[in-house]
């Protein structure tokens, strides 16, 4: 058991971060893996961020390839508070 004071130190950094960009793609920034429906892993190129579609349009499934703003893709990616939600479940 360490005897280290754990609130005194500081939380790491995520090792993976996604940023939902405004009605765009899903940015995927560390080290992860991603398999397809059949669990097939696609090569991924270490330290490279990937954009992820999700307007459902991208010829280049599951990377974005700039449909979304060809086709209007409007999405609400707006991160809602558990208080602002109205007590919904």
């Amino acid at each position: 058991m360490s005897n280290e004071n754990a609130s005194a130190d500081p939380q790491p950094d995520p090792q993976v971060t996604v940023l939902v960009r405004h009605n765009g793609p899903y940015v995927v920034e560390g080290p992860f893996r991603l398999t397809d429906a059949d669990g097939n892993e696609y090569v991924l190129e270490p330290g490279k961020k990937y954009s992820l579609c999700r307007c459902g349009g991208s010829t280049r499934k599951p990377f974005c390839d700039g449909t979304h703003s060809r086709m209007g893709f409007a999405a609400a990616e707006r991160a809602v508070r558990e208080a602002d939600q109205g007590g919904a479940s």
